[in-house]
């Protein structure tokens, strides 16, 4: 359970590697995705019914969560367990950062992007220190004038509970 709100707050977001001779992203569609990652952080350390409204805004209907073994999850179902997941925790500091992207053409982008969380984690045997750094490859398009993002494929996750190293995947 742990590992899905990892992967759905820090990959929040979406991907499918594209193969074709891509363009730079234009500086003004750049900060419209880094606006849409820093909703991520807003969300995760102030989980309000608006802050989560307006994260999953950037999702789009089609939306669609790819885990490391391929199993995937709608945007339903990846929006209630994210709200469930952050019942458990309290997120001190969030970073997002694309590490990179393309534009394959003039509505589809595909990011690159690395995510940290930590804070404490709220258990039966009561809280828990929590430090996540997760990789997602990410896809967005543009639908109706707005940048949506349609998938989001784990690419990495580290993952620790009191500093010991839970999960460990594609580091």
């Amino acid at each position: 359970m742990l590992r899905l709100f990892a992967g759905a707050l820090l990959c929040a977001p979406l991907l499918l590697p594209l193969a074709a001779s891509a363009a730079p992203v234009p500086d003004a569609v750049a900060k419209t995705l880094n606006t849409n990652y820093a909703l991520i952080c807003t969300a995760v350390q102030d989980p309000s019914e608006a802050n989560f409204t307006a994260l999953n805004a950037t999702l789009a209907p089609e939306f669609v969560h790819v885990d490391f073994k391929g199993k995937q999850i709608d945007r339903a179902d990846y929006i209630a367990q994210n709200k469930q997941q952050m019942k458990m925790l309290h997120i001190t500091t969030c970073s997002q950062s694309v590490d990179s992207t393309t534009m394959s053409d003039a509505t589809t982008i595909v990011a690159n992007v690395t995510g940290k969380i930590a804070g404490t984690l709220q258990a039966p045997d009561g809280n828990h220190d929590i430090d996540v750094t997760e990789g997602s490859t990410d896809t967005w398009k543009l639908e109706n004038g707005t940048w949506v993002q349609t998938q989001v494929k784990d690419t990495s996750a580290l993952v620790k509970i009191d500093g010991k190293v839970v999960e460990d995947e594609g580091n």
